[in-house]
Formats: structure tokens, C-alpha cells, sequence
């Protein structure tokens, strides 16, 4: 019996599906999504700002995924790897307590967004929609580059707030609330927490076909090195 394991040859490139952002075109759909949801849906952006919004101290340690449908952006996440800059998150409430003991190896998700017209849509290779191939494409990353614990930030009122479906996905509650001063809502955050390894069993002691979504191999998640 051969156990050893060969990797599916590497599908070409679709149209539809999620990617690391790698070039500049990429980078600059990033930023075009920032100003469409963030900046002028929601008037979170400070007014006039210019430059690269993911430019910040947290960038070199970012990962950007992008979700395309027909070719053309409609979602993003950032990844944040933690590193001596610490977690975006630390900016404004101390982590301790999710840092705990073990030294898990922790990334943040956060800037999670998708345009209003993709959003609680099915969608030809994202069957569960945009958000979970978002999702999908960050559990896989973790899971190939040997990150334990995802932390999420999030607005807990806001009309986007993935706050119910997070939860519902195996995230919990850490009782870390804050306001985040960097964006122009003034209303409260949360930090919230997943182990990686508690949502992949779910797909073994359940039998829930989402669960069965997020763990199987997907052309249109395509964030393995």
C-alpha cells in the first residue's frame, strides 16, 4: 500500500475564485475595494486619504486575499502575520489573555469586505458565496503555512458586521471590546478567536456539507504555495 502523497497537478488560473494578491494590478484592486466599501459606502476613511491604504507598518507582514468573480474583484481580507509589530488588533486593547500559554502562532483577519452586489449571493465556484471562499481561502493559507489561531476584529453594529456568521463557523468570544480609532466608526469592536483545528473537525463530527465545503481540495481557492 503506498502512502505517500502527491499533490493534484496545480490548476490553471480561473477567473473565479480567491488568490493572494501578488502584483501591482492586484494590490491596486485591493486598495480600489478599501475605497469602495469602506470609503464610500460606509464613510469609514479619513476624508482626503491618499497613498496606499495598505501601506502601513502591518504590510510587510500581510497577506491579501482576493476574491474574483468573471475576473473582476468583488471581496477581500487581509491576513496579518504576528511579528515584532505585533497584531493590528494591539492598537487599541491588549491580547494577552488570546496569546495565553502554548505560544500559539496567531495571524489577524481583518478589512474582510465584499461589494454590495456579491454579497449573500451562490455563486458559480463559491456554491456558499463570497464571504466562505474568503474564509475558505484563510483557513487554507493557515493551514499551509502552520498558523493555529485565527483572531478577527470586528464592529459589533455595523449593517456588514460578519459577527453571527463567524460565530456560527466555530469563532468564539474573548470578552475584548474596544473602539477602533482608525477607522471613522464610532461604534464598539470585538475581537473574536478560532483554532484552526477545532473547525476542521467539525467536518468529521458532523454532517454539515458547508463544514465538507471548507475542508475539500478547490480549484478557486487557490492560496498554496
Amino acid at each position: 500500500m503506498d502512502w505517500r502523497f502527491t499533490p493534484a497537478p496545480k490548476p490553471e488560473s480561473s477567473p473565479t475564485g480567491v488568490y493572494p494578491a501578488v502584483s501591482q494590478s492586484d494590490f491596486q484592486q485591493v486598495e480600489q475595494l478599501w475605497r469602495t466599501v469602506y470609503g464610500r459606502e460606509f464613510g469609514w476613511l479619513a476624508a482626503g486619504a491618499g497613498g496606499h491604504l495598505h501601506a502601513d507598518r502591518y504590510h510587510p507582514h500581510s497577506v491579501y486575499l482576493l476574491a474574483r468573480v468573471g475576473g473582476s474583484p468583488v471581496g477581500t481580507m487581509r491576513l496579518v502575520r504576528d511579528s515584532e509589530a505585533g497584531l493590528p488588533v494591539e492598537q487599541f486593547v491588549g491580547i494577552d489573555k488570546i496569546r495565553g500559554s502554548g505560544d500559539p502562532r496567531l495571524i489577524e483577519c481583518q478589512r474582510l469586505m465584499v461589494l454590495p452586489d456579491r454579497r449573500n449571493q451562490r455563486i458559480e465556484g463559491m456554491p456558499y458565496g463570497v464571504l466562505a471562499a474568503l474564509v475558505k481561502g484563510c483557513l487554507h493559507w493557515c493551514l499551509d503555512n502552520a498558523y493555529s489561531h485565527v483572531v478577527a476584529d470586528l464592529f459589533v453594529s455595523t449593517p456588514t458586521t460578519p459577527r453571527a456568521p463567524l460565530l456560527a463557523l466555530g469563532f468564539v468570544e474573548t470578552g475584548l471590546e474596544f473602539v477602533d480609532t482608525e477607522l471613522a466608526e464610532a461604534g464598539r469592536s470585538v475581537a473574536l478567536q478560532l483554532r484552526i483545528g477545532e473547525l476542521f473537525s467539525r467536518a468529521y463530527r458532523g454532517g454539515s456539507d458547508f463544514y465538507r465545503y471548507l475542508m475539500a481540495p478547490d480549484p478557486a481557492i487557490d492560496v498554496y504555495r
